[in-house]
């Protein structure tokens, strides 16, 4: 995900006057502007599900499995944690061969025109999965898919080092995808109602297993994010995560949540 800088979402300076107004002011508890947050609250880990049965790539989440996944849906606007216009609700889920993720986004304009492998799909509808196998290391995925299931895959090997278009170089072999859209695809004059995505990341295909699977017990980073373009949002668009971001970017993997994979049940 790439987004302009907004100053307007990293701070303001309040205005203080002097004499009996300050007092005045500082007695009501101060400029309401100037209201300081709460601290964040840590979020518990996130445990990802050893799959209990076949999981198949079509997009109808309709499989058993996914009946037992627990249902995020805890997600947040970057940096001010307010709740979303539009609910998302995302599933994970893991098997010795692969890393799935369900998405179920309703959404009331859906919309997505790129085709081509690695085309800017960020600046759709688009859902988001980043996750890093080692949390002390550099090295992080990310995976950013369209309405029309098309993707955008990376490995950021060291992402100070190189724009995204070095590192979406790499294709994640073996990835499959699949969505459907209960509405009208690109049609911005009808109110649609929900789009689902459906994703299986091969661990044989990540460089930093090299050819492993996780463990049990193993800890990821991780977080599950979307963009959300629509005629229907007073600000043309929405950024939401299950993370709670400090920063207007999907890529602070300091904010991202811990993955925990569980045993076969």
């Amino acid at each position: 995900m790439h987004i302009p800088r907004d100053k307007g979402l990293h701070g303001r300076q309040c205005v203080r006057t002097a004499g009996v107004l300050l007092s005045l002011i500082l007695g009501a508890g101060g400029l309401s502007g100037c209201a300081t947050r709460p601290p964040l609250e840590d979020k518990p880990p996130t445990v990802c599900g050893f799959s209990t049965g076949p999981i198949v790539i079509d997009g109808a989440l309709d499989d058993a499995a996914w009946q037992q996944a627990p249902v995020i849906s805890d997600f947040t606007v970057p940096v001010t944690h307010v709740e979303p216009v539009n609910r998302t609700e995302a599933r994970i889920l893991w098997d010795q061969d692969c890393l799935y993720v369900a998405f179920k986004t309703y959404d009331q304009d859906i919309w997505g025109l790129f085709t081509a492998r690695d085309a800017a799909t960020y600046n759709e509808d688009v859902l988001e999965i980043f996750f890093k196998t080692a949390p002390a290391m550099e090295p992080y995925y990310n995976f950013e898919i369209n309405a029309l299931g098309t993707v955008y895959d990376a490995f950021q090997y060291r992402a100070r080092a190189g724009m995204g278009h070095r590192w979406s170089k790499w294709d994640c072999a073996g990835l499959k995808v699949a969505t459907q859209v209960q509405g009208t695809l690109n049609n911005y004059d009808d109110v649609d109602e929900y789009w689902q995505l459906e994703v299986a990341i091969p661990f044989a295909a990540l460089p930093t297993l090299q050819g492993r699977a996780p463990q049990a017990g193993d800890h990821w980073s991780f977080h599950l994010a979307r963009y959300d373009h629509s005629v229907y949002l007073e600000a043309g668009q929405e950024l939401v995560s299950c993370a709670r971001l400090t920063q207007r970017s999907f890529h602070r993997y300091e904010d991202w949540l811990v993955l925990v994979f569980a045993g076969k049940p």
